[in-house]
């Protein structure tokens, strides 16, 4: 095994990302140390990663490591790969080994083996408008699966990660200051229904990690995001970044998901999409759940966060 990976900061480990030449060495160890040689296949980055993540044939390895949450991501992502598994319904990547590049304590760089996931990712695929129906109806039937999971140990909820309040974390995103300046009173006013227990969320089902293959969904990628959450925690990135706001893709992954609709669903999910900004600057590098919007709805138009609650999820 080459020696473990070193970066003067984390400038120089992002550069390293998309860079398959410099994670080669690991990539094709960890492959022969579990049976799984493919070292004459080319090694490829996958795109937009906050962990160096190498597709190698049918294989993907993913390293953690240099960043300061390393250590929570991978029990993350370990656990949760494990409890979809449970169900063979879910299409998710099975785990084919983990382990760690090396035994030094504080940088030991573990891993996981994933088995490749076939079709191409929803940003990069050429989906008809009728095949945008489809996977939006198979993902909602994918979501209500993942909601009757049983919780397995290691599922987190989102105080396993250290997150800013609400209000300061939508201050970091591209909201206008005068809806910023709403958010904790927006948040406080919104009554919390016993109907809605907390159940497993992916979390952030977004462009690059939907798979579609044949105008159906083939696939769903990294689950390092996965929590014991209020089921409107998934709302914020299948609207605001999958389906762009579009209402009529909502409409018909929530019937399929057979979720509850009632009139707070705006204001339920919107205040979750403020969850969701908050522990996601915990779990990546940079998060604006938001960004997005501006292509989208004029921003400087909208008074109140209960009209921009419409306006992205309203039914």
């Amino acid at each position: 095994m080459p020696q473990s990976p070193s970066f003067p900061s984390t400038e120089d480990y992002v550069a390293t990302l998309g860079d398959p030449r410099f994670w080669r060495p690991y990539v094709t160890s960890v492959l022969r140390r579990h049976g799984l040689d493919t070292a004459a296949e080319a090694v490829h980055a996958g795109g937009g990663s906050t962990f160096p993540t190498l597709i190698c044939g049918d294989a993907v390895v993913k390293l953690f490591g240099h960043l300061p949450f390393w250590e929570r991501a991978y029990d993350a992502e370990l656990a949760a790969l494990r409890c979809v598994a449970s169900d063979a319904g879910i299409l998710a990547p099975r785990l084919l080994a983990h382990g760690r590049l090396s035994d030094v304590p504080d940088a030991p760089w573990p891993y996981l083996v994933l088995s490749r996931m076939p079709g191409l990712p929803w940003d990069r695929a050429t989906i008809p408008v009728e095949d945008r129906s489809r996977v939006a109806a198979d993902l909602g039937r994918q979501v209500r699966r993942l909601q009757g999971l049983r919780p397995s140990a290691g599922i987190a909820s989102p105080e396993f990660w250290p997150a800013p309040n609400l209000a300061e974390a939508a201050g970091q995103t591209v909201l206008p200051k005068h809806l910023v300046a709403q958010v904790e009173q927006f948040v406080a006013g919104t009554e919390v229904s016993d109907d809605h227990d907390p159940v497993i969320v992916h979390g952030d089902l977004m462009v690059r990690h939907v798979f579609v293959s044949g105008g159906r969904l083939a696939g769903i990628i990294d689950w390092g995001d996965t929590l014991v959450a209020d089921p409107h925690y998934e709302l914020a990135q299948v609207q605001l970044n999958l389906f762009d706001c579009d209402k009529d893709l909502l409409r018909t992954f929530l019937h399929h998901s057979d979720w509850p609709v009632d009139p707070s669903l705006p204001r339920r999910a919107l205040v979750q999409a403020f969850h969701r900004q908050a522990a996601g600057l915990a779990q990546h590098r940079t998060m604006d759940v938001f960004f997005r919007l501006p292509a989208l709805l004029p921003l400087e138009d909208i008074a109140t966060l209960e009209e921009l609650a419409e306006a992205v999820f309203g039914l």
